[in-house]
C-alpha cells in the first residue's frame, strides 16, 4: 500500500483505522480515505481496490464533489447505505463519514464501499446485509435513467462515477451536462452558456484544476470569459 506524503496530517491518524477495518470486514468491502484538500488526487489510502478498480492518488468522485460544493451537507456527519454502481456496472453500498478537524471544518471522507454481488446472490439467507436505506441525498442531480435491477427490489442508484484519473472524471462531469442541453457547447447561446457554468459549477466541477480551461476550449470563450460568469453565479449564490 502507498500513501500520498504530503496528505494532511491530521488524517494520518486515520490510517490504521482504514486498514483494519479492512482487515476486518473483509475482501468485499472497499474501505477509503481522502484528502479533500487535494480532489484530483485526494485518495490517499484504498484498501481492497478491486471492488471499484480504483488506486492511490485517484480523484474524488463526482458525487464527492457535490457533497463539498453542497451547503445542504455541511452540517451532516456523513452520508450512510447509499447505492451506486462501480465501473462495472454492478451494485455496491456505500458510507461516506466526514471528518472534520478542530474548527468543524470538512478535511477528509472516511469511504467504505461494499461489494453486493454475494450478498445478492444469497437474499433469502442474509436479507439484514441487503436492506438498503439509502436516506436523503439532497440535489444531487445524478441517477441511472434505467437501473438494471427490476423496480421495488432496489431503490435506484446514484449514478456516481469512480474514475481512475483526473481526466475522466472532468470528462464524464461534462458528457452528462452535455447530454442534457443536446448540444455541443460551442453552439450553446450566451444564456444557455451561464446556464451550464451553474450547473458545473453545482457540482463541484470548478474544484477540479485544469476544469476551467477544459471548458472554455469545449465552449470557444476564453477562460476569464469563464471565470466572469462564475464570480456572477458565486455572488447570486
Amino acid at each position: 500500500m502507498k500513501t500520498i506524503q504530503k496528505m494532511n496530517p491530521k488524517l494520518k491518524i486515520l490510517i490504521p483505522v482504514v486498514q483494519g477495518l479492512a482487515k476486518v470486514l473483509g475482501k468485499d468491502y472497499e474501505v477509503n480515505l481522502h484528502d479533500v484538500s487535494m480532489p484530483e488526487q485526494s485518495l490517499v489510502i484504498c484498501e481492497n481496490a478491486h471492488v471499484t478498480g480504483r488506486r492511490e492518488g485517484g480523484p474524488m468522485t463526482d458525487f464527492g464533489l457535490f457533497m463539498l460544493q453542497s451547503e445542504e451537507y455541511q452540517s451532516r456527519d456523513g452520508i450512510y447505505n447509499y447505492l451506486a454502481k462501480n465501473n462495472r456496472g454492478e451494485l455496491i453500498k456505500c458510507s461516506c463519514i466526514f471528518i472534520r478537524d478542530e474548527n468543524e471544518k470538512i478535511i477528509g471522507f472516511l469511504c467504505v464501499n461494499y461489494d453486493l454481488k454475494k450478498a445478492i446472490a444469497a437474499q433469502e439467507l442474509i436479507e439484514a446485509l441487503v436492506n438498503v436505506d439509502m436516506g436523503r441525498i439532497e440535489q444531487y442531480p445524478e441517477s441511472f435513467e434505467q437501473p438494471d435491477e427490476p423496480r421495488g427490489r432496489f431503490p435506484e442508484p446514484v449514478r456516481e462515477s469512480f474514475a481512475q484519473d483526473l481526466e475522466e472524471v472532468v470528462g464524464d462531469s461534462l458528457t452528462q451536462v452535455r447530454k442534457k442541453v443536446g448540444k455541443p457547447f460551442k453552439y450553446l447561446t450566451k444564456p444557455e452558456k451561464k446556464q451550464v457554468i451553474k450547473e458545473l459549477h453545482d457540482r463541484g466541477f470548478f474544484l477540479l484544476k485544469g476544469s476551467v480551461d477544459t471548458l472554455a476550449a469545449e465552449m470557444g470563450n476564453t477562460k476569464f470569459t469563464i471565470y466572469a460568469y462564475i464570480r456572477d453565479i458565486q455572488k447570486k449564490d
